[in-house]
């Protein structure tokens, strides 16, 4: 115990020691793309079931690249496929 309080006590911070560490922030742009994506809503007077809705349409449509289903609000949602041809065969007329 004498040996740490003995190398505590020989410790010291005298101000030329210190170098401040200069931390930049970075920022980086995410882009994504919007290419094969289609808003769209339903035509309905009750609220929908995110989950059910999302789980129902992947299961129709069997994408290719996969799927994914968000609600952007006002009832509008954001599809995105991810493969050129899922996005051919939705715009052409659906699944």
């Amino acid at each position: 115990m004498a040996d740490v309080e003995a190398n505590l006590a020989g410790l010291s911070l005298e101000e030329d020691e210190e170098e401040p560490l200069i931390v930049e922030e970075v920022h980086t742009a995410t882009i994504f793309p919007y290419e094969f994506c289609f808003v769209g809503s339903f035509l309905t007077t009750s609220v929908v079931n995110f989950q059910s809705m999302r789980s129902t349409l992947s299961n129709v449509w069997h994408p290719t690249g996969g799927i994914s289903i968000s609600d952007i609000g006002d009832g509008r949602f954001l599809f995105r496929l991810y493969h050129t041809i899922d996005a051919e065969r939705i715009e052409a007329g659906g699944p």
